[in-house]
């Protein structure tokens, strides 16, 4: 059993650049005689803020109506961390905590398939070229989530008295022969799943879906069936309070021509049986649109006023993969990174009581979710966690009603390491305080002044610091020292 202190959160604050102008905000009263809210957690897959128009940092977007909408009926923050992969960003949103205390620093392995997982279907003649999802490096040797993580779902199940019902669909990339393997998603604390068990679709259109523990080869467009099993599955609860976590691959690769009636723009011109080159772009762009639509055919089923009482968070899980990044973020500097390009993600928060058309630049961590969702179900985090777990998370629910509050975080934490427990402490990590951000990569240290300059070109260790630069990052070499010495 881990050897676990509870300490209180951390504070930490940020500086961002680039938000897009935000409507005038307006701010509604939550009804406090509603009935539990519903809680719809929708992750992206591989987008950093760049992606979208709503950010205003790029004029290479796709067009995502549905995102857009979201955006100008709710709080829209500029400064929120994910970690620089997938299975981490997951980890740390389903446990608070971060990656150096779960070990989970990279991709996970597969698990064993021997016995009872089938063989992928034959692929549908009409299915579009799909190019190959290009080499992850060192994944195999690492571990998924430890079995004995205490788990967001957990938390939200201890009251009995609210009655939730919790479902994990669409990409999981979490299990392995440690944890539980098929059944992990329910071992974790999920009432229901299904999608995919890995993180990347090896095709979009034949895959072994996993349901409740069950795996069964599937052929069709794989969002689309998560779609229609989180439609079906919201319509089972009545007038059960829910917790949704729907996760799309998409826009993972393997990059793809969508289904046609997901398009929001003419891609007539790109031929679905083409080897994807230099038009990649474009191919991203409609897996984009796809994952926009498949949100919006959700959204649309709820009642009203089951959508008034739901809360609906959008995120990204990490950075855009290198293939598919734009400017202001280089290839260099995107998925798998520690730079701005690889953690910067979107984030955007709709639902009772929310600010409308709001833009904050608080400072919010993907550990932050944790306490969120938790506290978003009106349950208290201290009530419910297990005496002696340490977590790292910090509700972010203040500024869903007021986005302009004081950012209640100093610094903000990401890393990215192998070999699990063993790969700590050579770790990639970055930390970043109001202004500045001090990153390690493979044992080098770099120091940027993200107010002057926000997409990190001018390494401030290349040239002789100020005084005040000098005290700034002996500040981050200190604060990382404390929060990295014990690691349970």
């Amino acid at each position: 059993m881990k050897r676990l202190i509870l300490v209180p959160a951390v504070l930490a604050v940020c500086a961002c650049s680039g938000d897009a102008p935000a409507p005038e905000a307006t701010t509604q009263a939550p009804d406090t005689s509603a009935s539990p809210p519903n809680i719809l957690l929708i992750i992206g897959d591989d987008m950093g803020v760049e992606t979208l128009a709503s950010y205003g940092l790029s004029e290479n977007t796709a067009q995502t109506a549905t995102l857009d909408r979201l955006a100008a009926e709710g709080v829209q923050f500029t400064n929120f961390w994910s970690q620089p992969v997938c299975s981490p960003t997951r980890a740390t949103m389903l446990t608070g905590r971060y990656a150096f205390r779960t070990g989970v620093g990279r991709p996970g392995g597969e698990g064993d398939k021997g016995g009872h997982f089938p063989d992928a279907p034959e692929r549908p003649a009409s299915a579009p070229f799909e190019t190959p999802r290009r080499g992850g490096g060192r994944i195999g040797d690492n571990w998924n989530l430890p079995p004995d993580e205490y788990t967001l779902p957990m938390a939200i199940k201890t009251e009995d008295s609210l009655n939730y019902a919790t479902a994990a669909i669409g990409k999981w990339h979490l299990s392995d022969n440690r944890n539980g393997w098929a059944e992990h998603p329910n071992k974790a604390g999920f009432d229901h799943f299904s999608g995919r068990i890995f993180g990347w679709p090896a095709s979009y259109y034949t895959w072994n879906k996993l349901t409740d523990g069950e795996f069964v080869g599937t052929t069709g467009y794989s969002p689309n069936e998560f779609a229609n099993d989180a439609l079906n599955w919201i319509e089972e609860q009545g007038e059960r309070p829910w917790f949704l976590w729907y996760a799309f691959n998409l826009p993972h690769a393997p990059l793809h021509l969508p289904p046609e009636d997901l398009w929001r723009a003419d891609h007539s011109n790109l031929d679905p049986k083409a080897e994807i080159g230099s038009n990649s772009k474009q191919y991203f762009h409609a897996m984009m649109e796809a994952m926009d639509s498949e949100i919006e055919k959700l959204l649309t089923s709820l009642a009203p006023e089951v959508r008034d009482n739901t809360y609906v968070i959008f995120m990204g899980d990490n950075g855009t993969d290198r293939t598919s990044v734009s400017a202001p973020f280089r290839p260099v500097g995107a998925k798998g990174s520690v730079y701005q390009g690889g953690v910067n993600v979107p984030l955007i928060v709709t639902g009772p009581g929310v600010a409308q058309g709001a833009s904050s630049d608080a400072m919010i961590n993907s550990t932050d979710m944790f306490s969120t969702i938790i506290e978003m179900a009106g349950i208290s985090v201290e009530d419910v966690l297990p005496e002696g777990v340490t977590i790292d998370s910090v509700s972010f629910l203040p500024y869903l009603s007021e986005p302009d509050a004081e950012s209640r975080r100093e610094w903000l934490y990401a890393d990215y390491f192998d070999d699990n427990f063993d790969g700590v402490d050579a770790a990639d990590y970055a930390m970043r305080n109001q202004r500045y951000k001090l990153i390690r990569i493979k044992g080098v240290e770099e120091f940027y002044d993200l107010t002057e300059d926000p997409y990190e070109h001018n390494n401030l260790l290349a040239g002789e610091l100020t005084a005040s630069e000098q005290a700034e990052y002996r500040g981050l070499q200190q604060q990382l020292q404390e929060l990295r010495i014990n690691n349970e």
